[in-house]
């Protein structure tokens, strides 16, 4: 039997959480089966099953890498434009904003999907005090200021999300006004 390369894997798994992703925005966790991802991705049940043996494993896979980083890094940039990344992906009309609401609204009752977001959440946090100390920009409670200001960004999907207008920019300045009140 020919062995199938970790490309091909790594590209099924792409294909099921991507599948899953859009279904969870649109439906929410609940409302999603494993039959519904299995016919979204153009799969058989075994090989999503192959993947993800629950449907907790799917839903904790595609939360997963979703926290501001890019390829797992993040980049030296300003709290800004840290900020206005993270604003740019819950955004009015995106999916994202969707999916993020139902993420901590499941954490906060699912305590094994708690713990993979809460830490990545944390580590977003100190990305943003140490952009602080790398623009030079000082608070007496760094950690206090990276908390309210990701907090606004999750209320902003919360926003987004129900349909209630935000204007992107005008949050973003209001935001870093808050975090470099200078």
């Amino acid at each position: 039997m020919p062995r199938v390369s970790e490309e091909h894997l790594a590209a099924r798994r792409r294909q099921i959480l991507d599948a899953a992703a859009r279904l969870f925005a649109e439906r929410g966790f609940a409302r999603t089966s494993m039959n519904d991802v299995v016919r979204e991705a153009g799969l058989s049940m075994g090989a999503v099953y192959r993947y993800f043996p629950s449907k907790a494993d799917l839903v904790i896979a595609v939360c997963e890498g979703r926290g501001g980083d890019i390829d797992g890094e993040f980049p030296v940039e300003r709290p800004r434009d840290l900020l206005a990344r993270l604003v740019g992906q819950v955004r009015p009309g995106g999916a994202h904003a969707r999916l993020s609401v139902q993420v901590w609204g499941e954490a906060a009752v699912e305590p094994e999907l708690a713990a993979k977001v809460v830490p990545v959440h944390c580590r977003l946090q100190e990305q943003l005090v140490h952009l602080f100390d790398v623009d030079g920009t000082r608070h007496d409670d760094q950690d206090a200021v990276a908390q309210v200001a990701l907090a606004s960004v999750v209320g902003m999907a919360a926003l987004v999300a129900a349909g209630v207008p935000v204007d992107e920019r005008r949050f973003i300045d209001a935001l870093t006004g808050l975090v470099d009140p200078r």
